[in-house]
């Protein structure tokens, strides 16, 4: 193989791995961009003091705040409307 041939093999190569670098770093990005296109529920003040055991077998104390939309067994959710999908009181 002449010192020509293998110098533009080496070239092609190295040209190929940074296209794909390119195209890993430009997939990436469109990936991070669609993730987070919808936007959580505003978490409320509301909530509530529970007791929670830990891994060590152990207890704290932690506030667990409730989401906007979202009810708990400690509060009844507020009855809609109209609508078929109307919870019975």
């Amino acid at each position: 193989m002449n010192t020509g041939t293998a110098n533009f093999l080496v070239g092609a190569a190295l040209l190929t791995l940074l296209a794909l670098a390119f195209v890993t770093v430009a997939l990436g990005v469109v990936t991070a961009l669609k993730v987070n296109d919808v936007a959580p529920e505003p978490i409320t003040p509301h909530g509530r003091w529970e007791l929670r055991p830990l891994p060590d077998g152990t207890h704290e104390y932690a506030w667990i705040a409730r989401q906007a939309g979202h009810y708990g067994p400690e509060i009844p959710r507020p009855p809609s409307a109209t609508g078929r999908h109307r919870i019975p009181t």
